[in-house]
């Protein structure tokens, strides 16, 4: 066992330990009561990485412990946050690690993925009706909306999910304690204040520090659903029908494919 945490990832880049750490498992724990975490958080760590703008911490899995976590802290921030600040930090983390164990990231998942595979079978139709080089030529072109819908959607829905994190922690922590830890985050993150093209690119996909900040101060007011008048599909369904239709346009190919066959072999001479 020891073995295979020698060749881990996160031993690689851990540090040594802090003063603070009996004290921060122990917040950790009580953080993780209080938010409903089905996970026992066993140690805590540090370790030498630089986390975006929108989450500071990692939460890893122990080997052969199922159940059990550890939790990561980057090494940049050790002995410069007060415990207070690390509550409101750990907080936010620990609602973003419930929620990529929820459902909700598979429905996430599942959606971008039907709208891949649905521009994928417009895209393969189109290439088959013009066919040779230019039906080629125009396949990723025919493609690429989906995916750039499915970039956006991503961006978006990313964007939207970080300001719900945050609004959940201030409504059950208090909204003074998060907008403090943020505004200290500035100044103690690396990559809070992008500089390079790269950083700028990268930062483009979620939220700054400053619009979470603007964000909590001047909450966006949630709309209320609009009740659809068509019933909604469940994904499975939804699978099912894009499975179907590839399906029928693959067998309506092949017998054209095999149509064209017979009849080239009938104007052969005999």
């Amino acid at each position: 066992m020891q073995r295979l945490r020698r060749f881990s990832g996160f031993e690689r880049i851990r540090t040594g330990s802090s003063p603070e750490d009996d004290a921060l498992l122990q917040l950790t724990r009580e953080l993780a009561l209080f938010f409903d975490i089905s996970f026992w958080y066993r140690a805590v760590l540090w370790g030498k990485f630089n986390r975006s703008a929108t989450g500071w911490m990692i939460s890893k899995p122990v080997l052969f412990s199922p159940g059990q976590v550890e939790l990561m802290l980057p090494e940049f921030l050790k002995g410069k946050l007060s415990l207070e600040n690390w509550r409101f930090l750990i907080a936010i983390h620990l609602v973003r690690f419930k929620g990529y164990n929820s459902g909700r990231m598979i429905k996430e998942a599942g959606t971008m993925i039907l709208i891949i595979l649905g521009t994928f079978v417009l895209a393969f139709i189109l290439q088959r009706i013009v066919g040779g080089p230019l039906g080629s030529a125009l396949f990723f072109p025919a493609w690429s909306p989906g995916l750039l819908l499915v970039s956006l959607k991503l961006r978006n829905g990313f964007r939207k999910w970080v300001f719900e994190v945050d609004r959940e922690v201030a409504n059950k922590l208090g909204p003074e304690g998060i907008l403090e830890v943020l505004d200290r985050m500035k100044s103690v993150d690396p990559k809070a204040n992008p500089s390079t093209r790269l950083a700028h690119f990268l930062a483009f996909w979620s939220p700054s520090i400053n619009d979470r900040v603007s964000e909590l101060r001047n909450p966006q007011p949630i709309p209320l659903p609009k009740r659809s008048r068509i019933s909604r599909i469940g994904l499975r369904w939804r699978i099912t029908i894009v499975g179907i239709g590839v399906d029928r346009q693959y067998a309506n190919l092949s017998a054209c494919s095999a149509s064209e066959r017979s009849s080239a072999s009938d104007r052969l001479p005999r």
